[in-house]
């Protein structure tokens, strides 16, 4: 190894687009003792560990130490990073590690790289050091996540100055860079929520922020700026244009106090109320808050209480959705629970799929010769589509039946229930088999698996509705989600932000779990699985059926059968 290649294996790093900083997740950092070539000396050697199969919250503070005496520009480098970890009083300790010029003109919140593996030192000059990394993901300053491209990056270079005989940083982008190992602990998830195009519903859009950095303004800032890219056109916001953050946010006995520009005080009552209940949903991640109030210059704006107690996330009934041998309905510990009238129409039907809709008496069947609406008053099963190679249907909210064929022939339809059909616009790609279509509880959002020449596909897609009727018009941008290569064959809604998906491999059934708006992990292998369905209660509440009739259920790192045996997982919208 020669002085201009130092690798680094800083634990924790995070930047933005045109910024980098790091952090290391140490609860202690010794004085680093870097000769011309050497790893940063941590408490101990660097062990990789397993793959992260969920999160925690950490219940600590990091730790790291400030610059020693007499450190050398690569000491400096390493401490640096290592004490970005610590976001703590605006990250004072990183900050120590900066030269004057620059001590309050960096700005850590502008991004975030995640690393992928450490990182590698490159001496330039006598006063400027390089670093190169390998990345896996990163965050612009309003905590959106992307995964990152392939290959390492080169980071702007570091330049050092003295001041009173210690090395400074004076040159470096802003932003912070972290290690994947460490961003579980270091950042904390919060759904920010705008309303769908009817107010009808709150529509999650999950972002990151670091868990110990005034995460309440940070949250309140970030929902006062347009939604992310993909969900344009399906989303609006109660917030009047030009309304700013006046003040940090500070919480006074759980209640978050608000202080926003006078913008609010030329909307009404019923936006004003609206607006509270957007930042209340958008608030109630963050630790300590139990309500809002907002203020104007710190005086309290008035704001008169009406409905607006939307379910976020909307429930559904906990128990299973099934087609026994005994019928349909909800599994109990007495057997299955029907319906109404509706449970014997799609027995009836002979339906091999079925999805519920919210209300509990429209359901959207696949029987026969296409797809029925099937309801629980005196109004008989309808004919909807009679198309040939119909897959599973879904239904939202709005009483529209969504239908589709397995090779796309004739697109993507939406049937009212008196049967007038709208075609949705999507870009699938020509060659594509369409899998499975789920539409979100929120109805503002689309779950679509696919399978094409290119291998397996999972995407989401805001749905474009006509302002007026509410009938869907077109899909949004696709979103893909990062699925494993084999033949796909399932994916649901797990909850408001996640989604999981069944592919079949080389050595079986894999499933998979995705954040939308984060990250992906593996959910194991549920043997001979043919179908997937959520409920409530995240991964708990998700069920695979096999094959031979058992539905299984996941258990710590496995899945377990729950005794319950079915023909088909009704799917409940």
């Amino acid at each position: 190894m020669t002085e201009s290649s130092t690798v680094l294996p800083g634990r924790g790093s995070r930047r933005a687009s045109r910024t980098a900083r790091w952090w290391s997740v140490v609860v202690a950092v010794p004085a680093l003792l870097l000769a011309a070539c050497v790893q940063v000396p941590f408490s101990g050697p660097v062990q990789p560990g397993g793959e992260i199969e969920q999160d925690f919250d950490a219940e600590f503070d990091f730790l790291p130490s400030g610059p020693a005496e007499g450190a050398s520009q690569e000491e400096i480098l390493a401490g640096f990073l290592a004490a970005t970890a610590a976001s703590q009083n605006n990250f004072r300790i990183a900050r120590q590690y900066l030269a004057d010029e620059v001590e309050q003109g960096w700005n850590p919140y502008a991004g975030t790289l995640v690393r992928s593996r450490e990182g590698v030192v490159e001496r330039i000059d006598e006063t400027t050091l390089g670093y190169t990394v390998a990345l896996t993901a990163e965050l612009d300053g309003l905590g959106r996540y992307s995964p990152a491209g392939e290959g390492a990056q080169e980071l702007e270079p570091f330049r050092f100055v003295e001041e009173g005989g210690e090395w400074r940083i004076a040159e470096l982008q802003d932003g912070i860079l972290i290690s994947q190992q460490a961003f579980p602990s270091a950042f904390s998830q919060h759904s920010l929520y705008y309303y769908d195009a009817a107010f009808q519903n709150l529509v999650p859009d999950l972002r990151w922020f670091p868990s110990r950095a005034e995460v309440a303004s940070r949250v309140v800032r970030a929902l006062l700026e347009p939604s992310t890219s993909w969900l344009e056109g399906a989303v609006v916001s109660a917030v009047p244009e030009g309304t700013a953050l006046a003040a940090p946010v500070t919480i006074v006995g759980g209640i978050a106090q608000v202080d926003l520009t006078d913008e609010v005080l030329l909307i009404d009552d019923g936006q004003r109320r609206a607006l509270r209940r957007q930042l209340e949903a958008s608030l109630r991640g963050v630790s300590g808050v139990a309500g809002v109030q907002i203020t104007v210059d710190q005086n309290p704006v008035q704001i008169a209480d009406g409905p607006l107690g939307l379910d976020v996330p909307p429930q559904v009934d906990a128990r299973l959705l099934v087609r026994t041998d005994e019928g349909f309905g909800f599994a109990g510990a007495a057997g299955v629970e029907p319906i109404d009238a509706l449970s014997s129409r799609v027995i009836e039907l002979g339906a091999s799929a079925v999805t519920l809709g919210p209300s509990g008496t429209l359901a959207a069947a696949l029987a026969g010769e296409g797809v029925w609406s099937v309801r629980t008053g005196d109004a008989p099963p309808a004919l909807l589509d009679a198309r040939p190679g119909l897959i599973a249907p879904s239904v939202d909210g709005y009483n529209f039946l969504w239908s589709v064929t397995a090779d796309g022939a004739g697109g993507i339809r939406a049937t009212e229930l008196n049967g007038t059909t709208h075609a949705v616009e999507a870009s699938i790609t020509a060659g594509d088999r369409i899998v499975s279509i789920d539409v979100s509880r929120d109805d503002a959002r689309v779950l679509l698996l696919l399978d094409g020449g290119t291998g397996p596909r999972l995407v989401v897609a805001a749905i474009i509705r006509d302002a007026e009727s509410n009938v869907p018009v077109r899909l949004g941008q696709f979103e893909q989600l990062p699925i494993v290569e084999g033949t796909p064959i399932d994916a649901a809604w797990v909850d408001e932000v996640r989604v999981a998906a069944l592919v079949a491999d080389d050595e079986g059934v894999v499933a998979q779990l995705f954040e939308i708006g984060g990250r992906t992990r593996s959910l194991g292998r549920p043997a001979g699985a043919i179908q997937l369905v959520g409920g409530n209660g995240g991964t708990e509440g998700l069920r695979t059926l096999t094959a031979d009739g058992a539905v299984l259920e996941p258990r710590g790192s496995g899945w377990q059968a729950t005794g319950t045996r079915a023909l088909f997982l009704g799917v409940q919208q």
